[in-house]
This record gives structure tokens, sequence and C-alpha cells, in this order.
């Protein structure tokens, strides 16, 4: 009797929790000599993925230690293993704020994951369960009579019964004019390419967002001494994580209050009313009123904004961040009340506000952008509209302000795409031409948000699962570790049910 196998798609972060997670349920419900687990996975060192297999000391992760445990429910994991660790970690914890509390590199974690995934298929195999990682990239995706059948790089195939797509965050290609074209990098992932850049020279960098901080790090922690410039629609830089922020519980802005709306008005909340009530949670906090237009931050000096920013964040930030950071384990409850056109209006009206102060940057970080400033070596500009490449003189142009400046290297780091037609992945684009996946107007693909599983034509599939970005759409908060674990769970229950029946059958 064969064994019936699940495969996840993508070693990262999402797909070794998920591994780790059925493991453990497997195990604890005795299927686990019934069930086989493989991994498609096609870096060296499973865990680590393109952000968390970087050696660049000033590449931090933007959450503090003690959310991003990979084990289901227990989010202070990493931190205990920081504190299990200490004699090893030396320079790698920075920006401490206490021992749970730590922000640290991302290569550490990047150590802390690929340990984890060791452990846990060491152990799968000592109890007697069939796992295996296939070194390769899944190019596409079949569905079988029972089952599905996946399409390897090496030109090899894999069948299996259940299947887990967890490709990771998928590169932007929102530039595909400019690919191919000689000094251009189409991701600031993995760093080791733009290393190769002189470091004399001046750099363009597209976005302003965290993935351009990163690239901004990648650049200064190799003693690059050219000018650096960031190139963006807005000018926007992420605001600064508070170093020791206040513990607010919010009071307006609730799930209940939500879902008084509801049950009052027999529909969904609007973006207006969750405004109105964001607005409402912000002035309490403060306990005063505030000047929403003096907020606006488009139009303004990045180099003030962040030395304003640096101030606030020193003094346990302002009601703009601690209120979006209070609602962090809320937020994808509320996005899920939203209508999908609610969803569009969010993304238009408030989306790169929310960005700029959900997603912070470290306080360390922010210290050294401000030197960057200070130096005159980095400058921001927005109102960025085109960019094209000068075949004759092998530049990129960018037009910006009304104006075009001419850049010989340019780095694309404008961040993750949210539309699946905007993902770089071959996987992805495969997937949707065959209709195997739908896309979300919101972003991502269509799941069931509850069980993960891939829906088309309104229905689930009864055996095929997603996780992380590619459900950006219907879950708001897929680039938060803690969040994607939390759903990895939900995942997991729900397949291990369903294995738990037919094992009965």
């Amino acid at each position: 009797m064969s064994l019936l196998n699940i495969t996840i798609v993508g070693g990262g972060a999402c797909g070794i929790s998920a591994f780790i997670e059925f493991f453990l349920q497997l195990r604890i419900a005795q299927l686990h000599k019934k069930i086989s687990v493989t991994i498609i996975e096609e870096n060296k060192e499973v865990g680590k993925g393109l952000a968390f297999g970087t050696k660049q000391p000033g590449h931090i992760l933007n959450t503090q230690a003690d959310l991003m445990g990979i084990h289901f429910t227990e989010p202070a994991h990493f931190s205990d293993w920081l504190k299990e660790h200490d004699e090893r970690i030396g320079h790698e914890v920075v920006d401490n704020q206490g021992e749970f509390n730590a922000f640290t590199t991302r290569r550490l974690y990047g150590d802390y994951l690929k340990e984890q995934f060791e452990h846990y298929f060491k152990l799968a195999k000592n109890e007697g369960m069939q796992v295996e990682v296939i070194r390769a990239r899944a190019v596409s995706v079949s569905e079988k009579k029972q089952g599905y059948e996946i399409v390897l790089s090496d030109n090899k195939t894999h069948q299996c019964d259940y299947l887990v797509l967890s490709p990771g965050t998928p590169v932007a290609d929102n530039y595909p004019k400019l690919e191919g074209k000689e000094n251009y990098f189409g991701s600031p992932w993995p760093s080791a390419p733009i290393l190769e850049i002189p470091t004399d020279e001046d750099v363009a960098i597209l976005g302003s967002s965290l993935s351009a901080i990163d690239a901004v790090m990648t650049l200064t922690d190799n003693d690059h001494q050219g000018k650096i410039t960031l190139y963006s629609l807005d000018g926007l830089m992420p605001r600064v994580q508070a170093e020791d922020p206040s513990d607010y519980r919010c009071k307006i802005l609730t799930v209940s209050n939500l879902h008084k709306i509801q049950r009052e008005k027999l529909r969904n909340p609007t973006v207006k009313e969750m405004l109105r009530l964001f607005m409402q949670e912000a002035e309490l906090h403060d306990g005063k009123k505030i000047d929403w237009d003096a907020t606006d931050r488009t139009g303004k000096s990045a180099k003030q904004l962040l030395k304003k920013d640096i101030e606030v964040a020193r003094n346990g930030g302002d009601a703009l961040m601690n209120v979006p950071l209070a609602l962090r384990y809320e937020s994808s409850e509320m996005w899920k009340m939203l209508d999908e056109t609610e969803k569009l209006k969010f993304k238009k009206w408030v989306g790169n506000q929310w960005n700029t102060n959900r997603h912070c940057m470290p306080l360390v970080n922010a210290e050294r952008v401000e030197k960057l400033f200070s130096t005159k070596q980095l400058r921001v500009n927005s109102d960025l509209t085109d960019v094209q490449f000068d075949t004759k003189s092998g530049h990129f142009n960018l037009v910006h302000d009304d104006k075009t400046t001419s850049e010989k290297y340019l780095i694309n780091a404008t961040g993750p795409a949210s539309a699946v037609k905007d993902m770089k992945s071959e996987l992805i684009q495969n997937l949707s031409a065959s209709g195997m996946i739908e896309a979300e107007k919101a972003g991502g693909i269509k799941i069931h948000t509850e069980t993960m599983q891939v829906m088309r034509k309104g229905k689930t599939c009864h055996n095929l699962y997603a996780l992380g970005h590619i459900t950006n759409g219907l879950l708001l908060d897929v680039n938060a570790v803690w969040f994607n674990v939390k759903t990895i769970g939900n995942l997991s229950r729900h397949l291990i049910n369903n294995l738990t029946l037919e094992s009965t059958i």
C-alpha cells in the first residue's frame, strides 16, 4: 500500500513551519507512518530563502524577537532560543529592548530556522516517517485524477496527494522592459549581485520602503562611497520602531464595534466608518484633538521627517504608530469584514499611509539612514513617473518632479508584488494561466481564509492549499511571521482532520 504524500512547494519560513506542524500533528495522530512529506526547495539551505539567507549585518528583522517564533501558538520561541544560545549570538542582536523585545539580524534568524528544520527533519526520520527534500524549482502543476503532478526545473516530475503552495515573497515584475539591461538589478535579494557595483559609483534605487532601506544597508555595510538616491511614487520612507512602545489597548476601533455595525446595519463596515473609528481611537490615545491635515507626509522632506520620527521613536511612538501596532492581532479579522470594493478603496486611499506607520524600520537602521542624509550621501526623490533605458548612453533615465535624471546603476527595491499578474514567478504565472489559481482583485489569489484552501470558481479545492504572500489580498498581515504561523496552524488542523477521516474510511 503506497503512502499518501503531502508536498510543500517552498522551503522558506512558511514552508518549514508547515512541515514541522504537519509532522507533530501526524505523529500525535499516529498517522506519521501512513503519510510521507516532501519539500521542494531550490536553495541549498532549507529555511533561509532570500531574506533570511542574507549575510549582511545591516539586514535586521523589522519585528521584535518575541513575535518571530516558528512554532504554532509559541510566538516567543525565537526569543527563548536567543536566551538559550546567548554564547553564540555575539553582535547579532541589535537595537535590544530587553530579552523578549530584541531585534536581531536576519542572518541569525535564518540560522534559527535552519536549526529548527534540521532538528525536526531528523526527528521525523527517527520516528519512522518518510520525509525528503527535492532540490529543484517547481515550474508548473497539473491536476490528476487523484492529486497533482509537479513539473520540476530539472525536467523531472513529482506526484503528490496534497499540495501546499508556499513559494515565499514574489519579486515584482513591474519594470519588465529593464530586465537584462546592463547595471540593472531586478531585486535587492539576494544581495551578492549588487555588491559588484563599484563602491565609488552613484546608485539609484527604485522605492523608498523597507526593501529600499535593505538595499541601502547592503551598500553601506560594504563601505559604499558613491551617492545613493531613492526614487518612488510618494517619497515616503518607513517610520521608526518605537524604542519602548506603549502597551496601548484599543477601545474604539475594535472587532466588537465593527461587528456591531454588521449587527445593526445588516452589512459590512465601510472604509470611511473604519477611518472614523481610527481617528477617534488616535485622539483617545493622545488625549487631545489631532490636526489631521498636519499628519499628511506627502511632499515633505524625507530627511526632516526621519529626524522627527527618530525623536518620536525614542519617546515611545505616537498614535499613528501605536494604534496600528495595537491592532496587529485584530487587523486581519477587521480586513475580512470589508467587502472587496472596500478593500480596494482602503488600498487606494490609505494603503501607503498604513504601510508607512505599521511597517517601520528598526531604530538602529534609522540612525544610520539619518547619518547618510547628514553627509549628503543619501537623498529621496518623489513623484516618479517613468523609467527608461537609454541604449546610447547605457544609462537609465528616471522622470520625477517634472525633470529627468540619468543614472548608471539601478536597483529595483519597490517591494513584493501584490497582484498575481505582477509576480515574477514562473510557477505562479503557469498556475494562473492554467486556471489552477484565481487572482483576487485586492491582491494575491482566492483562498478560504479559515482553512487556507485554494478556491476556484467559488469552490474550495479539497487538497490544494496556499500560504504566505500569495494570499495577501484576503489576508492583510502576510508579511508577519507570527500571522503566517497562525494560518499554518489552521491549515494543519484542516488537513490532518481530512487525513484522519480518510484513514478511517
